[in-house]
Order: C-alpha cells, then structure tokens, then sequence
C-alpha cells in the first residue's frame, strides 16, 4: 500500500493542531479547516512555533520551519480537502456534527479517500452511520499532547474493511507512532481498561479498608506506578472520569466488573473535581501536601513468630527480617483471601494473628492487615518491619489486601478485553504502557503475579464478597487451569 501524502485536519484545537504537526514533520502535506478563522491561524502559530523549537533543541534539521510552513495549507472550506488522501476529524465530541461533517466530506474526497475520527468515546459505527460507503470509515484516536504520546489507536468498526484498516496502521507507523488495532465499542481499549485501576481503588475506599493516601501509596511504592488511583482521577478530573465510566459502564450494559461507587458520584456532585477546582480526593492548595507514608517507632519492637504455611512462602522475607521461630506473633501469607476467612479456616486466634501481603517485596514493601479484634497485633507487626527497612503499610481486613486486589482486576480486566477481541494480549499491554504509563501492561501483571495466583484472587474474592464483580474472565481461567501463559492466543 501507498503511504499517505496529503494529510487533511479538520478541528484545529489542540487535538487537531497536534496532528497537523506530527503530520508536518513527518513530510506530509497537511490541510487543516476549522469553522473559526481565528482558531485556524493560532493553531498555524502555534504548530510553526513548536516545529521552530524542534530545530532549536536539534530535533528537526535547519530549514525545517520553511518546509513545513510549505506544506501547510489552510482550509477555506470542505472543499478543498478534495485532495486529502486521508481526514482526521477532531472537532466537538458529539455524534450529530461528526455525522455530517462525514456526510459532507464524501462529497468531496476520492473514492478511495479514508476518513477517521478522532473521537475518544463516541462509537465509529455510529459515525459513519449516514455515509454512503462505511468501509472507509476508521478511528484514529491520538492521545494529549500528540506530539510527545507515542500510541495511536486504530479503531475498526464492523464496516470498515481490512484495507482501510491496514492503510491507517501504517499511516499511524509513518508518522512514527505505536498503532494498536482495536475493535469498535464503549471506551475502545484504555478508557474501557482504565477503568479498573480507578475503580477498584474507589470500592478499597468505599468499603473502608484504607483511605486514598494509603491506597495511592500502595500502588506506587509496592507495584510502580507512578501515580495511585486517586492522584490519577484529580489529575484527570473527577466530572470527566465519573462521565466517561457511566458511559462505559451503560455502554457494556451493566456489567458489574465495571461499577463505580457513591463515593465516586458524591465526588462529582460536591464540585471536588481535582487539581482543576483545587480540591478533590487531595487538597492542592498552597503549600499542601500529600500524607507522608509511617515511618519506624523510635524503638521497634523485635519478634518471634510462628510462621503458618509452606516455608518456601517465607523465604524471600526471611532475607530482610530475622523470622527466628517463636509465638510472639502468628503470621499468615494469603492469597486472596482476609485475615478473617484465614482464622477461621486454620482455626487461629485473631487477635494474635496478622496477616502480611509479600505481592511487592521485590520493592521493599509490605501491607498488613488483621482480622476484627487483632488491630494492636497489625500496628506492632508493621512497626517491626519498618524497623528492617521496609516500607509498610497498615489496612483493614479485605479479601485480596490492596495490591493483590487492585492489579488482579487490572489483570483480570485485561483478559476480558482479550476474551471478547478488543484488542489482542500484546496490543492491550503496550496500549496501557504508552498511554498510561503502566510499569507492566495488564496480562504482565498477570504473568508477574502468576496466572494460577491471578485466578485464585479473583476466585477468592467472588467467593468472600459475594459479587460478580470478581468473577474471572474465562480467558484468565482457562488459561490458569491449563497451566498456560496468559498470552496464550485463542
């Protein structure tokens, strides 16, 4: 296939802008149309600014600035997108524009023309509903700020044909971005994904197992991201992550995997949207600052404990801390499972027995929790600990800990997507790296985490909830019960 030559934008807000550049200095020839004039010249501004600091910072040759102000036309009209090989459009997120803007560029482009959207939620079938010719009609959804985010998302909607769809893939490749195919529907890939990383953070909140300090801390100190759930939701907004899950969630009719909480909605109603507003799961006020993570007593106790379970469990702790045998304490490693299901199942005293999550030793950090009745027993374990230089963290008792917990539904979520053909198990890891800075896409952390361990979670926590929202994908239990890697293909 021929690559793309002529390049036209229509919508030069940042989106829009942003295309045009990538397109600029990748050598295409771009036109760009918006129905505000003055929007069209600031976006010509600002994209020669930004290709003029390229060359300064030896990014772009000299001379780059008059090549690419050569190729960048400005759009009187449709019309003169009748040269375009390929239409990006970037305007208002709303269906009734976008289906006529589509209408009316039919008119004008080749046959052979391809037209995207770059829509980040709105269904590309339901865009191209009034075209005359569907299987031209793709999603290319670019990520803020263009320039610098490498994925792209090629969307394929049950019209478009192969042809288009390998045509915008390699388009996405020669503008030197990371194309991943994915199919048509609520949210396409990382705002469907994205989901259960912020929404099993809020559920941990809701149900009173730790607050968003600790939970944000957990997940980046024991697992490496860089922000926690809720760091992430402030920064986002908290009116567009509630908007865009209830349209996930309506638009996957219900299912509970993907079920927000009151606490999210009282959120949004209460106007604490985040940075924007200055308050919302944090306070980012001057001078205001997160909660620091506990820190050792001045003189940590040193104890004996009876370790329960297979000694192999133990050993990798046994290299930070002296687990020299006694009964001061009565230490359990669980997968999946409370403190409290643990005690009752081996017949251990809850008030003496605490139990210790090791998902993140390799990071030096630990979370502990203690079933009804053994909390002073939790916070003498924990400063222990932290006396051998670990971090730790102290929650209530929940089915999973925090960690556990919150990247078995990233995981499992994965396996979903791949289950139902969103996008295939690799595409799906490296989407969620490029666009969410994930240390490890969601089926890695299900290999990291082991596949067998990974379904035991999720089976432990349906089982002790009660809630299909834990139920396993199939492609995560097949996978497990066969003992095969969870990228196995179908």
């Amino acid at each position: 296939m021929a690559n793309i030559g002529v390049l036209g934008v229509v919508g030069a807000g940042p989106m829009g802008a942003g295309i045009a550049q990538v397109g600029l200095t990748s050598g295409l020839e771009v036109i760009l149309f918006d129905l505000d004039a003055a929007a069209l010249e600031r976006a010509r501004t600002d994209v020669l600014g930004r290709v003029a600091r390229m060359v300064e910072k030896g990014q772009l040759p000299e001379g780059a600035v008059e090549d690419a102000d050569g190729r960048f036309k400005l759009a009187a009209s449709i019309a003169d997108f009748a040269s375009a090989q390929l239409v990006v459009e970037a305007i208002v997120e709303r269906l009734e524009p976008k289906q006529a803007l589509f209408a009316q560029l039919e008119e004008v482009v080749a046959e052979d023309a391809i037209l995207a959207s770059n829509t980040s939620s709105l269904s590309v079938a339901a865009i191209a509903a009034k075209c005359k010719n569907k299987a031209r009609v793709c999603g290319l959804h670019f990520f803020n700020p263009v320039p610098l985010m490498k994925l792209v998302e090629v969307i394929v909607a049950p019209a478009t044909s192969a042809e288009v769809a390998e045509t915008a893939t390699a388009f996405s490749h020669q503008i030197g971005k990371v194309p991943v195919s994915v199919k048509d529907g609520p949210g396409f890939l990382v705002n469907l994904q994205g989901r259960a990383y912020a929404l099993e953070g809020l559920a941990v909140v809701q149900e009173g197992v730790a607050d968003p300090a600790t939970v944000d801390r957990i997940m980046r100190d024991g697992a490496g991201f860089r922000m926690g759930p809720f760091e992430l939701m402030d920064l986002t907004g908290i009116d567009v992550n509630f908007a865009a899950t209830t349209f996930i969630y309506e638009g996957y009719q219900h299912d509970p995997r993907l079920k927000t909480t009151t606490l999210h909605e009282l959120m949004k109603n209460a106007g604490r949207f985040g940075r924007k507003t200055g308050q919302g799961y944090f306070d980012y006020s001057p001078g205001a600052e997160l909660p620091a993570r506990p820190g050792a007593s001045a003189n940590p106790p040193k104890l004996r404990p009876k370790l329960v379970g297979d000694a192999a469990i133990w050993a990798a702790l046994a290299a930070h801390v002296d687990l020299a045998p006694g009964d001061d304490i009565t230490l359990v490693a669980p997968i999946g499972e409370d403190c409290s299901t643990v005690c009752q199942r081996l017949g251990l005293d809850p008030k003496t027995t605490v139990a210790i999550d090791l998902t993140g030793l390799d990071r030096h950090h630990l979370t502990v929790m203690s079933a009804p009745g053994g909390s002073a027993a939790a916070e003498q374990v924990a400063d222990w600990l932290r006396g051998c230089d670990l971090a730790v963290e102290v929650i209530q008792d929940s089915p999973g800990f925090v960690l556990q917990r919150i990247l078995a539904m990233v995981a499992n979520l994965g396996c979903e997507l791949a289950q139902i053909g969103v996008g295939a198990p690799a595409d799906i890891d490296t989407a969620m790296k490029l666009a969410q800075n994930y240390p490890l896409g969601p089926l890695e952390w299900a290999e990291k985490l082991g596949v067998a361990n990974t379904f035991e979670i999720m089976e432990q926590l349906q089982r002790i909830t009660g809630s299909d929202r834990y139920r396993p994908s199939l492609w995560l239990r097949r996978r497990a019960q066969l003992g095969l890697p969870v990228h196995t293909p179908a």
